[in-house]
């Protein structure tokens, strides 16, 4: 079995969380993948960083082998206590985080509840910094997530609701693509609906947590794709007045390779190099 097949797991509760180690450095890295993914996707930080991270890559709820044995919101307060177990059982006292997409807002929400450990926090087209009007309108009230639940079931009425919006310019067309391609089964449906009503209550409070990274100057990296629809960087841009301390690359790149992408930077960079005050460049 290979290092990237390996899976671990732990119990919070009624989760069972599966996730992966990666490298065998010094420093402890929690790494959230994006919708859909697994934890398998981080594999590429074997070697990119693998000397300097030992990297617990999760598989987040409702995917991969994690696995919870009923259906029921997960709160700030659970994600808090099921990290906090995790540290504890890993006898982890500082740690940086990364997250890409999806993950990026489960990175984010960990950041705020342990901003005294953190040491880095990797950000890959992060969601969490910017609501979503569709996702609020899908989630946020019983009749919403009624709505939801009715138009993933009938599939048309979403798809001619998406194509018409696309014609009038109010959803991006790529966007658009990504949304059928995510729910073209039953079982990516299912899993749309579980993750997006399920979820809704892990967002971070943006405001705080920039104050409190500020306040303890811990190194920002933020990857952007210049091709990315799905995680536009105007949907980053809120964090940005936040920091003191961050540095952004963008890249020549849609959303889909920004891991790898990100990986292969990260490789380049020499151990102790530190973002500077509000710097960037573009690849």
């Amino acid at each position: 079995m290979t290092g990237a097949d390996a899976v671990y797991y732990f119990s919070f509760g009624h989760y069972r969380i599966a996730y992966r180690i990666f490298g065998n450095g010094p420093a402890s890295l929690l790494a959230f993948h994006g919708f859909g993914q697994t934890s398998r996707v981080y594999w590429s930080l074997q070697k990119a960083v693998g000397n300097r991270y030992t990297v617990y890559a999760f598989d987040l709820p409702h995917h991969g082998n994690s696995q919870s044995s009923i259906d029921q919101l997960l709160t700030k307060t659970d994600w808090e206590r099921l990290v906090s177990d995790f540290l504890r059982a890993h006898s982890i006292k500082q740690f940086a985080l990364m997250g890409f997409s999806l993950g990026g807002r489960f990175a984010l929400i960990t950041a705020e509840l342990f901003s005294d450990w953190i040491t880095d926090l990797y950000l890959i087209a992060p969601d969490g910094i910017v609501r979503n009007h569709w996702y609020d309108l899908a989630t946020r009230s019983a009749i919403g997530r009624s709505l939801f639940c009715y138009v993933l079931r009938h599939l048309s009425v979403l798809t001619n609701l998406g194509h018409g919006l696309t014609r009038m310019g109010l959803l991006n067309r790529t966007f658009m693509r990504f949304v059928e391609h995510s729910i073209s089964t039953p079982g990516q449906r299912q899993l749309v609906y579980q993750v997006w009503t399920q979820t809704r209550l892990i967002w971070p409070a943006i405001d705080e947590l920039g104050a409190a990274l500020a306040k303890r100057t811990v190194p920002v990296w933020i990857f952007l794709g210049a091709f990315d629809r799905i995680i536009p960087g105007y949907y980053v841009r809120p964090l940005f007045r936040l920091l003191t301390t961050y540095q952004l690359t963008i890249f020549r790149s849609g959303h889909n390779r920004l891991i790898e992408l990100t990986a292969g930077e990260l490789a380049k960079r020499p151990a102790h190099y530190l973002p500077q005050p509000g710097n960037g460049h573009n690849d």
